[in-house]
């Protein structure tokens, strides 16, 4: 066992740990982050979002690996995450790093506070003591609407959803978008991780109306 499975794996007894104390509410993953298509290496109370060991990694762990956020962090606490099945959670986030300060792998609570919402009035202590909203340090400047994370752990399914969500801001269909637009959105994928996991350039390529070969060109004039 190398050394770097080692350190994350010393990380299992503590999800289990915080797990235990929070509840079956809880779901607490430790995230692999050289594998982003298979990131989950432990997962306690996986039926809350439905993944398992063996999973692929959020959007938000894509983001945080493009932004490199890690860097100047140590955790993100207590931004909204939602479900499959349309649930919300409180989540956060720490960041498993190496005797070098490199990020090998993601410690993440996501806390299932659907059902909150109907008794928020004798629970809204609890719920106020941090705003349910995005860490600042790696989403959209204050001024534009903040996106949350998507817990879902099958890589397709994460791959749709991204690229959906950026689509959705356009108001033509896609083939009708000029290369210059094009190439815009080819940059906001990028900068979302879209392009770390396999898959991501067919599924762009095919969402644009565009060839494989056409999304590696655009990426290159990126740089």
């Amino acid at each position: 066992m190398n050394e770097t499975r080692q350190l994350l794996e010393s990380y299992f007894p503590i999800a289990s740990f915080i797990a235990a104390i929070i509840g079956p509410k809880c779901e607490v993953v430790v995230h692999d982050i050289s594998d982003p298509e298979r990131s989950i290496i432990f997962i306690e109370n996986g039926h809350i979002s439905g993944r398992k060991v063996g999973d692929a990694s959020t959007d938000l762990v894509l983001k945080i690996l493009k932004a490199e956020a890690y860097r100047e962090e140590q955790f993100i606490a207590n931004y909204k995450a939602s479900g499959p099945r349309g649930q919300t959670f409180r989540s956060a986030t720490y960041f498993i790093k190496d005797r070098n300060g490199g990020l090998v792998g993601l410690m993440c609570l996501n806390i299932d506070v659907t059902h909150m919402d109907v008794a928020a009035e004798w629970i809204n202590s609890i719920l106020q003591g941090a705003s349910l909203t995005p860490p600042t340090s790696i989403d959209a400047p204050k001024e534009e609407k903040p996106s949350t994370e998507y817990l879902q752990g099958n890589v397709d399914d994460l791959l749709q959803h991204i690229i959906q969500s950026v689509l959705s801001k356009i108001s033509m269909p896609a083939d009708r978008l000029s290369s210059q637009e094009k190439i815009d959105i080819v940059k906001e994928l990028n900068e979302q991780g879209v392009f770390l996991l396999k898959g991501g350039v067919s599924k762009v390529a095919a969402a644009l109306s565009i060839s494989e070969p056409t999304v590696y060109r655009y990426l290159q004039k990126l740089k």
